[in-house]
């Protein structure tokens, strides 16, 4: 786009991004003075709204000098809805009681985070003081939201861009923690089944399992590593007890996957944990429940929720404030689905 191809007055925010070969959401900040952009950015992108008359929208700017006692909560929908998947449910459960606490309600949004034309009303309109987001979103979505300069906070998985706050679960650490509990208890050969290692979280828990085994000097087979969508761990774990060589333990980087090979190893006529060995991760509550129950690594998934929410209510007060991120320690639960090898 050129300056000619635009009308004074009638410049938008998406023509200046253009203009100034940055993205909306930079634009956005720009003009509201935010701290968090470099000082000769932002006075060329206010150079080229003063040249053409840029006209903010004067509603929108309203609505923003106003609170409205909301903060919306945007889930990606991925493999399993949120509906079927625990660990949601229960970080909902901590923002809404923090929000409880100040008075303020939650708009929940399940949104597919890789359509950037799939933002919610309440975000277009700006019914919402904050956001927090929940899943893995692409980076165009992300500045799609972005741009209409609304505190926001991530909860794991971690993402990328350090523009924003965080609030991470320990992965690596608590992948060492299921890992050095297994060899504890005199395991040499060790599997590992997760969701996607395109997400970070997984990758994390991988990279903490990996590591762990090396600073030990155990194996790592191939073979012994299944990853995929988090409804695999029936076909996960199939594929790796029915191995000649087959491993005495496997540490599932999620309890859903886990829970679902129970099934596996039930038909092939093995025992939990005589023949082999289980550990989760998560410690959600089927898995307290399920037979033999499940040794996990525990998340704090309401405080995920809590902290979240406290980090947007400082970021109202104090609007200048940096990004910050936030790692939540995790626990190792022991239950009855792990043990010491056979023989």
């Amino acid at each position: 786009m050129s300056n000619s191809d635009v009308k004074k007055g009638s410049i938008t925010i998406k023509d200046i991004a253009l203009l100034a070969n940055v993205s909306q959401s930079t634009v956005s900040k720009a003009l509201n003075d935010r701290p968090d952009v470099n000082t000769d950015t932002r006075e060329h992108i206010k150079k080229i709204a003063e040249k053409h008359n840029f006209r903010p929208n004067v509603f929108g700017k309203a609505l923003k000098s106003q609170t409205t006692e909301s903060i919306g909560v945007l889930i990606c929908r991925e493999i399993l809805p949120p509906s079927d998947n625990p660990f949601y449910s229960r970080v909902m459960e901590g923002i809404e009681a923090e929000l409880a606490v100040k008075n303020y309600s939650m708009t929940l949004d399940i949104v597919n985070g890789r359509d950037k034309n799939a933002v919610p009303k309440v975000i277009r309109e700006r019914r919402v003081d904050g956001m927090i987001l929940m899943g893995v979103f692409d980076k165009q979505y992300i500045d799609m939201i972005m741009q209409y300069d609304i505190p926001v906070a991530f909860i794991d998985p971690k993402i990328t861009l350090d523009a924003y706050d965080q609030v991470l679960i320990d992965n690596e650490h608590g992948a060492q923690l299921a890992v050095d509990y297994l060899i504890s208890l005199g395991h040499k050969h060790i599997g590992f089944v997760s969701g996607s290692l395109n997400r970070s979280s997984f990758q994390q828990r991988y990279v903490g399992y990996r590591d762990t085994l090396a600073y030990h000097n155990l194996p790592l087979k191939p073979e012994w590593v299944q990853a995929g969508g988090l409804e695999e761990g029936y076909n996960q774990i199939k594929s790796i007890i029915e191995l000649e060589s087959r491993p005495t333990a496997i540490f599932c980087a999620n309890d859903i996957n886990a829970i679902k090979g129970y099934r596996a190893i039930h038909e092939r006529g093995l025992n939990i944990p005589g023949d082999i060995s289980i550990v989760g991760f998560d410690d959600i509550e089927f898995g307290k429940h399920s037979n033999p129950a499940l040794t996990s690594v525990r998340v704090y998934k309401e405080e995920l929720g809590s902290i979240a929410v406290r980090g947007l209510f400082k970021r109202f007060k104090d609007t200048s404030r940096g990004p910050t991120t936030t790692v939540v320690p995790v626990k190792l639960i022991i239950r009855d689905s792990a043990a010491s090898p056979a023989g």
